[in-house]
C-alpha cells in the first residue's frame, strides 16, 4: 500500500517534548515532538477517551492527563497499567520544509487525496497558526 502523506502542522508550533491535537476530517490525532522525531497517535486513550495530546510526554511515551494511563508512542501500546492489552493506531510522520506529514493511507473515514480537514489545534497552533489545509497548499 503506498503512503499518503498530508501535512498537519508546522514543526516549530510543536514544542519539544509536548503533545498537540491535529484533525484530518474528524479524526483526532495526537503528534508529539521528541527532539529528534516526531511520533502521531490517535488521540484518544483506551481507558475513557481523554486527550493523550495534553499528556506528559516522558521518554517515548505519554501519560493520560485523566488517569495516569501510560501509552508507548513507538507502537501505541499500553504500558501502565501493565495486564492492559488496549492498542492505539499510530501514524508514520515525516519532516518537509519545516512542516510535519502524517501517513494517513490507512484511514478509512479520509476521501483519497482532496478535501481533507487537517487543522493543526490547541497551544501556540492555535493563536497564530491555525488554518486548513488548503491554505498549507495541500493537494
Amino acid at each position: 500500500m503506498s503512503k499518503e502523506w498530508v501535512r498537519v502542522a508546522y514543526c516549530e508550533d510543536i514544542p519539544l517534548h509536548e503533545g498537540r491535537e491535529v484533525l484530518i476530517g474528524n479524526r483526532s490525532i495526537a503528534v508529539f515532538n521528541l527532539g529528534a522525531k516526531f511520533m502521531a497517535l490517535d488521540n484518544r486513550c483506551p481507558h475513557r477517551g481523554g486527550p493523550l495530546a495534553d499528556g506528559i510526554v516522558t521518554g517515548e511515551s505519554v501519560v493520560c492527563p485523566l488517569h495516569g494511563w501510560r501509552i508507548d508512542l513507538q507502537n501505541g501500546g499500553v504500558q501502565r497499567p501493565a495486564e492492559t492489552p488496549a492498542c492505539i493506531k499510530t501514524f508514520a510522520t515525516k519532516v518537509e520544509a519545516g512542516m510535519l506529514l502524517l501517513d494517513i493511507s490507512e484511514l478509512s473515514s479520509c476521501p483519497a487525496s482532496t478535501g481533507h480537514a487537517a487543522v493543526a489545534k490547541g497551544g501556540s497552533l492555535k493563536n497564530s497558526k491555525e488554518r486548513p489545509c488548503e491554505d498549507l497548499g495541500i493537494s
